[in-house]
């Protein structure tokens, strides 16, 4: 995982984030599908000086990763890429992704199912999200096992006919609304 930033890389007007994701930070709770009350008409956030820690940590996938490609930008491709922390049994951690599917059309986003490749290929954790309507929970599976083979025999049209049965399986679950009355 690449510790800087990727240059010519950067949000510009993209804003996926304050609305595709969750932030339970003392200083804004915001539930996932809903545009944070900051985000101003032309994308830009009217506290981004004072922004809370947990908008000031975050970095997308598409900015940090440089084996996600050029065209997974999250406005333009419907897919965010994050960063997810996978515990072991021993305590350590690992570093893993999730691309969330932020609609039906990103998964034919072009590069999505290389990009997917190249982490299970890489031995990274994958997880394939799949958010609830505004303000419930989101479905999240783990998706290396499902794909190995199909990363492995280099079959592109496997890999996303694996994504579009996950995908549907996740849209078909049960979501549940989002607590943020709890402490963060």
């Amino acid at each position: 995982m690449e510790p800087e930033l990727i240059a010519g890389r950067d949000c510009a007007k993209c804003n996926v984030c304050c609305v595709a994701l969750t932030i339970n930070d003392p200083a804004l709770k915001k539930p996932q599908g809903y545009r944070c009350h900051n985000a101003g008409p032309d994308n830009s956030c009217a506290i981004y000086e004072l922004r809370p820690q947990t908008c000031r940590s975050f970095e997308c996938g598409w900015r940090r990763f440089r084996w996600i490609r050029e065209t997974l930008r999250p406005d333009r491709s419907g897919v965010l890429v994050r960063q997810h922390n996978v515990a072991a049994a021993d305590g350590s951690f690992q570093h893993g992704v999730i691309f969330m599917l932020l609609n039906r059309a990103a998964l034919k986003a072009e590069g999505l199912a290389e990009s997917v490749a190249a982490a299970i290929a890489a031995s990274i954790p994958v997880f394939l999200n799949i958010p609830g309507p505004p303000g419930h929970t989101s479905a999240v599976a783990r998706m290396n096992d499902a794909l190995a083979d199909a990363v492995m025999l280099r079959d592109k049209a496997a890999v996303l006919a694996i994504l579009r049965r996950a995908a549907a399986v996740g849209r078909s679950g049960k979501f549940e609304a989002i607590d943020l009355s709890r402490d963060a």
